[in-house]
């Protein structure tokens, strides 16, 4: 497990140990969500530990996705099989009849919603405004645990995830089949060099966003070097549908780029490789792509 997860994790465990002395409820739920999926990080049952485990997957993480949806500062549902939003989820018939819930989105400073802390009560859960604001509390708390988290696996300058990242996704990936595409800014050098390290970075940060346009949300991005891209391709690993995503961003960073007032084009090399099913590590991959990368950028410069 990566440091990024266990932060996390360790934080959701003191949450859900401060909030079941003084709550009673009969199950508390803490997830983080991201645009692909919602995890839960921590659950805590009253009654049978097997009974979360056997609800984690199939019922609790659409609970949690409703509360991080819903744009008020908290949800309160009284009967879950009795309402329209969740009374159709799957294996909504496994919970006790007029189970309750109250959720409260986790945000950032952003206002983005990226969590959720949900209290399930097997009759009408029925909080005091003190109970109330302390879950809110903790739900800030977590929001800031969250927001110093991806801010350290972040590039300060593109937004995009940085190498320290990789470790979360050595560990994630570990069991899925990835491609791997390496992106090498073709004489980036003589651009900072030419017209100072200020314009590098507004070109960089051009170049990102046009990676951005060229990718799929469930698609990795990392800023891996000062001018080196890495993207992770989950279950993208037919060569030509690789190659076509390649040829799309080749053409995307040579179309021209309007910076202070400056035209400027640049090419970028690519080396790619992937697993097919082999069971080949990420780090290999990414050796392997860089090695790829490499033998691109040698061949140009021999024509």
């Amino acid at each position: 497990m990566s440091s990024h997860d266990r932060s996390l994790e360790d934080a959701a465990e003191h949450i859900i140990d401060t909030l079941k002395h003084f709550l009673q409820v009969n199950m508390i739920l803490i997830a983080t969500s991201d645009t692909t999926s919602n995890r839960i990080l921590r659950a805590f049952d009253r009654g049978d530990d097997n009974h979360t485990d056997m609800l984690t997957h199939s019922l609790l993480s659409p609970l949690c996705k409703l509360v991080v949806d819903q744009g008020f500062s908290h949800l309160a549902i009284p009967d879950l099989s009795d309402d329209s939003r969740t009374s159709q989820l799957p294996d909504i018939d496994q919970l006790p009849q007029s189970c309750s819930l109250v959720g409260v989105p986790v945000k950032t400073s952003s206002n983005e919603a990226v969590g959720a802390i949900c209290l399930l009560g097997k009759g009408p859960i029925e909080l005091n405004e003190q109970q109330l604001s302390i879950v809110k509390s903790m739900a800030a708390i977590l929001g800031y645990v969250i927001e110093l988290e991806n801010a350290s696996v972040t590039d300060s300058l593109t937004g995009l995830y940085n190498r320290r990242y990789l470790s979360h996704v050595y560990q994630s990936g570990a069991d899925k089949q990835f491609s791997v595409m390496f992106i090498d800014i073709d004489d980036f050098k003589d651009v900072n060099d030419t017209y100072g390290h200020d314009f590098g970075d507004l070109l960089l940060l051009e170049i990102s966003g046009r990676l951005k346009q060229n990718v799929r949300k469930s698609d990795i991005l990392v800023r891996y070097g000062g001018d080196e891209f890495l993207i992770f391709f989950q279950h993208l690993v037919d060569n030509q549908d690789i190659e076509f995503v390649a040829s799309k961003i080749r053409d995307s960073i040579k179309e021209p780029f309007e910076i202070r007032d400056q035209t400027i084009r640049i090419s970028a090399s690519i080396g790619i490789s992937a697993n097919y099913g082999l069971g080949s590590s990420l780090k290999e991959l990414i050796s392997d792509a860089d090695q790829a990368m490499y033998g691109v950028k040698q061949n140009e410069k021999s024509l």
